[in-house]
């Protein structure tokens, strides 16, 4: 047994229910073959034995100054520096964060850009509906094409471009497709978008489970300016996501959802937003 048979036969042994029975049509049990990894995976062992002893020190974020909320706030905000690692995002220039999923993430960023009714956000017709619909209701949306085999035409975007000088303020695309499994040359087509002066969203929810990724340098000409990924098709936690983009796009304007942790002070006239990333994880 080679060395990546053994790490699968391992993280194998590690997936929670991997051998569990279910009744089939004959009604005898027969063990479960889990296929729906592209919605959402199921639990690692290992992953909710760290939950559990979080647990022991759970307490408020942010909210207090007790021992446990100490802790609780400790590891909070280090998770925001160990997934930008994790995407090789600019822990300077840039801000994680922490949505619900990456639905959440692409909505949060579709309020959080200064678009206007008459932009255009160019998509693929390979997206999930999650990176089309927000689009949709902010401003216009135009297709980047694909070929007869569903593979995407970068040299398409190019034409768009040309066609909506100036008007497009956003592309925005998937990683890799939830239909076919295609993987998008994301970082090309971050090249063309930034030759037009157009920042890039990827939806990775997607790529990042299969693919190591990095965002690159904010100076590189293929920089990913927007990541958006979900942790339930990775093994982690439930309920979490990501929204990873430049600090200067947060510290702007007013956050979606006003109130909790995303402001530092309130008078009766008057309130001062918090900084990002707290500013938008209400």
């Amino acid at each position: 047994m080679n060395t990546r048979q053994t790490a699968a036969l391992k993280l194998r042994r590690d997936i929670k229910g991997i051998d569990r029975k279910v009744p089939v049509l004959n009604r005898r049990k027969s063990r479960y073959v889990y296929l729906d990894n592209a919605a959402s995976t199921p639990p690692l062992q290992t992953v909710l034995n760290q939950m559990d002893e979080f647990w022991n020190w759970y307490s408020g974020v942010h909210r207090g100054t007790g021992y446990k909320s100490l802790i609780s706030s400790k590891i909070y905000d280090d998770s925001h520096a160990i997934i930008a690692r994790f995407v090789g995002a600019d822990l300077e220039r840039d801000t994680v964060v922490l949505v619900k999923n990456t639905t959440d993430a692409i909505n949060k960023l579709s309020f959080r850009l200064p678009l206007q009714p008459q932009d255009i956000v160019a998509v693929t017709a390979m997206e999930h509906h999650s990176n089309e619909l927000p689009w949709r209701a902010r401003a216009q949306v135009r297709y980047i094409q694909v070929d007869e085999n569903g593979l995407l035409v970068p040299d398409h975007l190019e034409q768009l471009f040309r066609q909506y000088p100036s008007r497009i303020k956003l592309v925005a695309v998937c990683g890799a497709s939830n239909v076919t499994g295609h993987i998008n040359d994301v970082h090309r087509l971050a090249r063309i978008a930034h030759s037009h002066d157009c920042p890039i969203l990827v939806d990775g929810a997607q790529l990042i489970p299969h693919r190591r990724f990095d965002m690159k340098p904010h100076s590189h000409g293929d920089h990913i300016d927007f990541l958006a990924f979900s942790g339930h098709k990775i093994f982690a936690p439930f309920g979490a996501g990501v929204l990873i983009g430049p600090r200067s796009t947060f510290a702007a304007g007013v956050p979606d959802y006003q109130g909790g942790g995303t402001v530092k002070l309130v008078t009766s006239n008057r309130n001062w937003w918090a900084e990002p990333p707290d500013e938008d994880e209400a």
